[in-house]
């Protein structure tokens, strides 16, 4: 069992040692405004903590940029192009998986950055979120001549092995239990993974980021409050994609 006081209990346990967790949050599969979006940002405004949407670039509507251009805490990155699985029934889904050609890829994600940019879309930054967090080998190899500098999947999906011009900084804990009617983990579950990242990071590695991730369209309230008393008892410590790329 774990609780609020032994998540404060491990933060002061990192204020001994000098150092602040790398804290992030990432929402998935944003396209228009909704008001499960409005609560999303009205919770980034409320505790001044970044949100960086992976928006889905087929789709799109144009409500959304204009909307995130006064949400000064939102940032964007590319999430493929249609969201749409290529690979062989009965294989784990993706659309940027290893059974389709790279080429075919490559002009996918241009098409879909093509639109982001088109669109106006601010703080649109140069990463790449692959649908069900999967990626080929081969295709995360080339993100970075395709004009990618950051890729976020989820933590033991796929390699992550270092890639010269490439940060990879991945989500780890995710609020919903996807297999089993897509319900709360629970608090008491959320706390526990949260705070053995902690741990973990505490003792080898204090540099290396924790993400949250979120789907802000599939959002129970019980996961909207629990998201509102995390981020109340963990102001402060909600980092920037872009602060990360300069601290890594």
């Amino acid at each position: 069992m774990s609780d609020w006081a032994a998540l404060d209990v491990e933060l002061s346990q990192w204020s001994a040692i000098g150092q602040i967790p790398r804290l992030w949050w990432r929402d998935d599969d944003a396209q228009t405004v909704t008001p499960d979006l409005e609560r999303l940002l009205g919770l980034s405004h409320r505790f001044s903590v970044p949100t960086h949407l992976s928006v889905i670039p087929d789709g799109l509507q144009p409500d959304l940029s204009p909307r995130l251009r006064d949400a000064e805490y939102a940032f964007v990155l590319q999430h493929g192009l249609v969201h749409k699985n290529h690979e062989p029934k009965g294989t784990p889904a993706s659309e940027v998986g290893n059974n389709r050609d790279l080429a075919l890829q490559q002009d996918d994600l241009r098409r879909g950055w093509d639109i982001l940019q088109s669109a106006g879309m601010p703080r649109l930054l140069d990463g790449f979120v692959p649908p069900w967090n999967r990626i080929g080998d081969a295709t995360r190899r080339m993100l970075p001549d395709w004009g990618y500098s950051f890729l976020s999947a989820y933590e033991g999906r796929g390699d992550d092995a270092d890639i010269a011009g490439l940060t990879q900084i991945d989500a780890h804990l995710d609020p919903i239990r996807w297999k089993y009617d897509r319900v709360f983990r629970g608090e008491d579950k959320m706390l526990a993974m949260l705070i053995e990242h902690l741990q973990d990071r505490r003792r080898r590695a204090p540099e290396r980021p924790i993400g949250y991730v979120t789907h802000h369209l599939q959002t129970s309230d019980a996961i909207w409050e629990f998201t509102e008393r995390l981020f109340a008892r963990t102001r402060g410590l909600w980092w920037t994609v872009p602060d990360m790329q300069k601290e890594t």
